[in-house]
Order: C-alpha cells, then structure tokens, then sequence
C-alpha cells in the first residue's frame, strides 16, 4: 500500500488522549485513521524515537517492539469502537475488557533500524479489519475480534495482531467489582502495597532504566522453570497513564514478556539484550488485583537449540486462580 493512495489521511499530530483513552498527550500512538467500510478501518501511526517505556533502546534498536506494536493496535480498538460501532465515548460510562492477543513480527529485522536511518521517526500503516462481531439480544454490539496488519509506509508487511474486547456499562462493571473483590476478601479501604525494590539488573530484563523492571523475588525452579513475583508500581507514568483499580492487560504482557526474556536467557546461556521477543499469545481470564501478591511462572520449551530458537509459557496467577496465559515466542536476533 503506498502513502499516497491515501491522502487524506495524515502523520502531522496526533488522535485526541479521550479517544484513544488516554491522560497524557505523549502516550497517544495514533496519528490519523478513516472508515474504510462497515468493518474496515485505515490508522496512521508512528513509533516514538524516544519513549519512557516503549523502544526503550533508541539508538541500537534493531527491530520493532512488538509490545509497542500490541499497544499502537490496543488504542486503535478503542478508535473503532467509539467511531463505527456506536460506543458513546462522553462521560467515560463504558469499561473495556481486553480478553485474547495474538500477535506476531514477520520479519527479524528491519532497514527502518539501518545506521542511516537512525533517529527518524518510524511511521505505520495500520489496516483494521473486524473479524468477528458480538451483539446482545437487542442486537447493540459488545463485543468485536480485530485483526491488524502494520505496514511501513512504502508497503512492507511488518506484523500480525488480532485483539478480541469486550465492553460494558460502567456502572454494571462497578457492581461486578464490588463482587469479586469480596470474594477474593479485599475490603474497601485495602491498600495498594508500594513496589518492593528488585534484585534484578534491567539488562537481565532487556531493559535500561531500572523503573520497568516489573519483576521481583526470581528464582529457578526446576530445569527451564522459572517463578517470579510481578512488581506493580502505580506510580509509573506509562504503565499508569490513568488511575485505575486493577492490574491492566499491558502491564501483564511486559511481565509474560520479561519473564519470557530471562528464562530464556539463562537456558540459552545468552544476554536478554540479544533475544527478540517475536510472537505472544495469551489469553485473560480474569481481573488481577492491585491489593494481592501477583505470581508469574515461566516454562521453557526449546524449538531449536542450534537457533536459538524457544518458546516460553508463562502463567500469572493470585490465590492459585489463574489471571492470564501467555505463549511467548523468542529468539536470538540476527
């Protein structure tokens, strides 16, 4: 697809923060979009050269992030819901509920990270496609599966996402809180424990600033098993763009993700900075508290030893009830 063929649509500013729900102007990916049909919608967007918590390696990054990726299409979801399929987005009086990923790169390596590109701006063209479309008996729709195809702007396919959400009215979400959190026996006036401090170091993570680390208490288990406790710290301006009272699907996969990473590594015998996390798969079974200890475990299953190839499932879990599955999928970068 080339840029041109779409020129109304534009790279010059970004979406407005309320309808990617977003607080912070510089959390918001998205740049343009525009309907293409009933189920098909166009999204510009572009990476940020320089970012708090996504491409996070800036000067020798050598491909594309694929959580950056996930969330680019995550705020995309919510662009078409508000826009085509009818979900008010005035007074904020809808929950969203991310419940299954599928993502994966289609290429190792990009010449967008080529040394004489270095430091300008990487632009995308994401093509939205609803797959599938849920609809209460009064036929208003509350559920949709989108599939996402990123390309760069001279047409080169870079990724595959499919993301299924549902929503909900505010106020029913609210009552449906209040119920679980008396059953898992979290009273009203709970505090939300401070993050405890880490033992690991960020490169362990593949990670610089010591603040994404969200991983805590590591240990091995037994041969390719690995457990962890997922340090949740509300304070972080990214992962905690808005306040809220349970733990967000984004902040799940980065911990799949650096566990996926660490395991890795020590099984291969290699620096977490040399993997590529390429593919994730996961679904969310239900809402992980901000209140409870948060566990995560980590299984290695090599794919190809000579390749450095494996994939990693990892589970999180509180009070032995399972919050989320992942399927991660990781290699060393060429």
């Amino acid at each position: 697809m080339a840029v041109q063929a779409n020129a109304k649509l534009s790279f010059e500013g970004t979406l407005s923060k309320a309808l990617v729900h977003k607080v912070s102007i510089d959390q918001v990916l998205l740049t343009d979009y525009q309907a293409q049909s009933d189920k098909g919608t166009l999204l510009y967007a572009q990476l940020p050269r320089s970012h708090g918590f996504y491409c996070e390696h800036i000067v020798d990054a050598r491909r594309f992030d694929l959580v950056a990726l996930i969330e680019i299409c995550r705020q995309a979801c919510f662009v078409v819901a508000h826009t085509q399929f009818g979900v008010p987005l005035e007074g904020n009086g809808y929950q969203f509920l991310f419940q299954e990923l599928d993502a994966s790169l289609l290429m190792e390596r990009s010449a967008m990270f080529n040394q004489n590109r270095g430091g300008q701006p990487v632009q995308l063209v994401v093509k939205s496609t609803i797959e599938r479309e849920w609809k209460k008996r009064s036929d208003v729709t509350y559920g949709l599966l989108w599939f996402y195809a990123l390309e760069t702007t001279d047409g080169v396919e870079i990724a595959h996402i499919r993301i299924r959400q549902t929503w909900l009215e505010r106020s029913k979400w609210r009552e449906i809180r209040q119920i679980m959190k008396r059953e898992r026996d979290i009273a009203p006036d709970m505090a939300i424990p401070a993050a405890p401090r880490t033992e690991l170091k960020p490169a362990e993570v593949a990670r610089i600033s010591p603040h994404n680390i969200v991983l805590h208490s590591l240990r091995l288990v037994d041969v390719g098993c690995y457990e962890a406790m997922a340090r949740i710290d509300t304070r972080h301006p990214v992962l905690f763009d808005r306040a809220t009272e349970h733990i967000y699907a984004m902040i799940q996969i980065e911990v799949s993700r650096q566990m996926a990473l660490y395991a890795m590594a020590r099984v291969f015998d290699v620096d977490a900075v040399e993997l590529d996390v390429w593919k994730c798969k996961s679904t969310f079974a239900t809402v992980g508290e901000l209140q409870l200890p948060t566990r995560a475990t980590a299984n290695v299953r090599v794919d190809d030893r000579d390749r450095l190839s494996a994939t990693v499932f990892v589970t999180i879990t509180q009070q032995d009830r399972t919050i989320s599955s992942f399927e991660v999928g990781v290699r060393c970068m060429t």
